[in-house]
């Protein structure tokens, strides 16, 4: 559907005008970019907003042709950047204290963002007047402001729903005096494993299954209280929900959130319904803080069907160097081939790593190793049968969009959540040891690449890949979600 050009008195109706706020991340921002190129396609102006510490980032790497649209072919699409008060030298992996400093400093910078956009909404030939931001839940600041100035919002959540599900329940995990932890030994006691039979549609959790910002033994820990006092409450607030997932994958939980939630809107695999849009979407910007190694592609060429385990932990998660050479350890004996993503950054604790020893495991294992990879193109290709993951929400997707079965390393946030619902209830994956170990993680990718465990996971994955398909196209579940959240929220908001 595209949005009217023309009102009934015949005269020209401005398109809808949305402001896109994703948090400063890759996970957060490319979602938030594909809704913003298929909202865009169907004849709505955008304002995409960074904050500069992300932005920063991706000059310095790509510089600014790269990560900005041609004013030239998409004069409609436009990308304004906020000030954060975010030093360069913060890492990107240090969560609570990005959220701390957004929190503290993109108010008043917003604010004035929105007063620019409605003063040259007056003038001639100026863009249309703004009629409704959409919101990262995680960006609180930006619909608080938009309710301040009477703009209408809508958040987007760009995690799993299953995800948000755990999140919602933080404050009943303080009630029931389950957090914060008592002390560290719970990490090893066994107390993660109490089960959690009371959180809707999710009856199997175990506390060590909730989004891990709540696994703590701080009483006053950032991510818990801002998640449970301001990310939630502000959801809660919120005239419509938008979630990038498959209905069909989270219909359950979905429709448990809809008891607390406004309406939601499902419109996922975003990237999917966007390559099945027939109208023409803005290029894409380049997102990546790291230049992708195409070199793959043609690596994978040369390598039979389902041969290749593909590893990649995302573009925040960290892990120590013990960790590191233990996984480099459990691909080379797993007796496949594998393509390893290994960011510059992922190593954080200051332990020595025998670059040329792993360089030596690597060669004599037939895998290749690239510090970053076109993820999308990874995944579908022919000679990729296992895909070794955090979890991430992005990455789960992509994988369920490619047909390709999952085994699961989470490491923060809902990724733990979602490695949960991946082996209870979607059934296309398997988890790997909370302790990183080279044997078990050999053993448990054999049984993925070649086991009866795989063959089934296989199967299940494909099965979801038909779904996505079917959801994606012309009158799928998702297609029809982005139609409605057209109609009913966003060209209402503009009228």
């Amino acid at each position: 559907m595209a949005v009217p050009s023309v009102a009934a008195t015949g005269t020209a109706a401005p398109p809808p005008h949305l402001v896109l706020v994703p948090f400063p991340a890759q996970g957060h921002v490319a979602p938030l970019l594909q809704l913003a190129r298929l909202l865009h396609a169907r004849g709505a102006h955008i304002t995409f907003v960074h904050t500069h510490f992300n932005y920063r980032r991706l000059v310095l790497a790509k510089g600014e042709p790269a990560v900005l649209p041609s004013a030239a072919t998409s004069p409609s699409f436009r990308v304004e950047v906020i000030d954060d008060g975010i030093p360069l030298s913060s890492p990107q992996h240090d969560t609570a204290a990005l959220v701390d400093a957004l929190r503290r400093n993109c108010p008043a910078p917003f604010r004035a963002l929105l007063a620019r956009l409605a003063a040259e909404a007056e003038t001639d030939g100026g863009a249309p007047p703004v009629t409704c931001v959409v919101a990262d839940v995680v960006m609180p600041f930006a619909p608080a402001v938009a309710r301040e100035l009477g703009v209408p919002e809508v958040q987007f959540f760009t995690a799993s729903a299953c995800g948000l599900m755990g999140y919602l329940h933080y404050g009943e995990l303080i009630r029931r005096g389950l957090v914060p932890l008592k002390d560290e030994s719970c990490f090893t006691n066994g107390y993660l494993d109490t089960p959690l039979e009371w959180v809707p549609a999710m009856k199997h959790m175990r506390l060590r299954d909730m989004p891990a910002f709540c696994h703590t033994t701080d009483p006053d820990d950032v991510m818990v209280a801002v998640t449970q006092h301001e990310y939630m409450a502000s959801a809660a607030a919120s005239s419509a929900i938008i979630l990038n997932t498959l209905y069909e994958l989270e219909k359950d939980v979905v429709d448990a959130l809809a008891a607390f939630l406004p309406p939601i809107y499902t419109v996922g695999p975003l990237a999917s319904v966007l390559s099945s849009s027939s109208s023409t979407p803005p290029p894409a910007m380049d997102i990546s803080i790291w230049k992708e190694d195409t070199r793959c592609l043609p690596w994978l060429d040369g390598k039979p069907a389902s041969s290749v385990v593909y590893v990649n932990f995302g573009s925040v998660a960290v892990m120590t160097a013990a960790q590191t050479l233990e996984l480099a350890v459990g691909l080379a004996r797993c007796g496949s081939p594998f393509l390893w993503v290994r960011r510059p950054d992922v190593v954080v604790d200051g332990g020595e790593l025998p670059e040329e020893a792993l360089h030596d495991v690597v060669a004599r294992s037939g895998g290749m190793v690239v510090p970053w990879c076109p993820q999308a193109a990874v995944l579908g290709h022919a000679a990729v049968g296992l895909f070794v993951s955090h979890c991430g929400w992005n990455s789960m997707l992509e994988a369920v969009a490619a047909g390709k079965p999952v085994l699961g390393w989470p490491i923060k946030a809902e990724q733990t959540t979602n490695c949960r619902q991946l082996c209870e209830v979607w059934g296309h994956g398997a988890r790997l040891p909370e302790k990183v170990e080279s044997g078990a993680i050999a053993g448990m990718v054999k049984e993925m690449m070649g086991g009866e465990l795989g063959k089934e996971k296989r199967a299940k994955a494909a099965e979801w890949k038909k779904a996505v398909e079917a959801a994606a196209m012309e009158g799928g579940s998702s297609w029809r979600n982005v139609e409605r959240l057209l109609d009913d929220v966003l060209l209402v908001a503009s009228k």
